[in-house]
């Protein structure tokens, strides 16, 4: 069972119980449509976009209503209703509340339910606009009392999820040189791929959230260009790995140093660059028979791949050590 599945229904569920039950306790059961329906479309996955969604049902109420109520005064039925949201449109737009849209156009043409024009008045329109913020607010309530979510939290658990495949898969790679066993098979893009569109969601809405200055100060924007400069060059190399023989090599001298180099920058340890003369690598493909030119595309994609990973050391740092390291520098 997906686990973010089950916090999503039980988010919904508990809002919505809890919606019903103020309703009940205020006496408004007749109306209780328009707070559930509230909480239904502003119950999102992330705690930030649950805020935003609720501002815009609210002013998509306040304003659908007005416009309605407004236009049903003249014209009624469903010539009504297309000119109100021939009004609304424009309006919000011209408004820059163009998240709002969809609500107004909803509660437009909810108004058709209104048996008479007597019943649409001001006061209605203002009850259906506090039975939105209360459906908004309770929404808004239990996503950040019972199943509060951290973005940044989230962004150093894919990260870590990442450090942890790749290092997993140098060890393998270094146990296939050093001790004979089967060399690894690559890793599956699918995964490494689906993990990094993650870390790229999270940043889009963090940037967009109240934790906007602590992103920038853990220089995450930064981290992510250099997750997808790494995911790429991997990729390429580990396809380049594949193509070599599956025998392990005999004094594999170039490829053991590059391994090396390559966990070293992943765990975030300076270590020893590996030398960029291609006679090591010259001299491996002719003792193992080797592919040269193979062996010097590998020895090519391996430069990016560990400044990615080099710099991704560097930031994944706490502030204060960079700063501190700068100095001695």
């Amino acid at each position: 069972m997906n686990p973010q599945l089950v916090r999503n229904s039980l988010k919904l569920a508990t809002a919505a119980f809890f919606t019903a039950a103020v309703a009940s306790w205020c006496e408004r059961v007749e109306f209780l449509w328009y707070p559930l329906m509230a909480v239904v479309i502003v119950v999102d996955d992330n705690d930030d976009q649950t805020v935003q969604a609720a501002s815009a049902r609210v002013l998509g109420t306040v304003v659908g209503g007005l416009v309605t109520f407004v236009v049903h005064t003249v014209l009624s039925g469903w010539i009504g209703v297309l000119v109100s949201m021939l009004i609304l449109l424009p309006l919000l737009r011209l408004l820059g509340w163009q998240s709002a849209a969809g609500t107004a156009a909803l509660l437009s043409v909810m108004f058709l339910m209104i048996p008479s024009h007597v019943a649409l008045n001001w006061e209605y329109v203002v009850n259906r606009a506090l039975d939105t913020v209360v459906g908004c607010l309770i929404a808004i309530g239990v996503g950040l009392l019972f199943w509060p979510r951290n973005g940044l939290q989230q962004l150093e658990q894919a990260e870590a999820g990442l450090r942890q495949a790749l290092a997993r898969q140098l060890q393998a790679y270094g146990r296939w040189v050093q001790q004979g066993e089967a060399r690894p098979k690559p890793l599956p893009p699918a995964p490494l791929t689906e993990s990094l569109l993650r870390m790229e969601q999270l940043v889009l809405q963090e940037q967009r959230g109240p934790r906007q200055g602590e992103l920038r100060r853990r220089r995450w924007p930064q981290r992510l260009m250099l997750w997808q400069s790494a995911h790429h060059h991997w990729l390429q190399w580990e396809r380049l790995m594949a193509h070599l023989p599956e025998a392990p090599p005999t004094a594999a001298g170039p490829i053991a140093a590059g391994l090396q180099a390559l966990a070293d920058r992943l765990a975030g340890r300076p270590g020893v660059r590996p030398s960029q003369d291609p006679r090591p690598w010259q001299a491996l493909a002719q003792r193992n028979r080797w592919p040269l030119l193979v062996l010097l595309s590998l020895a090519e994609e391996q430069r990016p791949l560990l400044s990615s990973l080099g710099g991704l050391g560097r930031l994944a740092q706490p502030p204060q050590i960079r700063a501190s390291d700068q100095g001695r520098c």
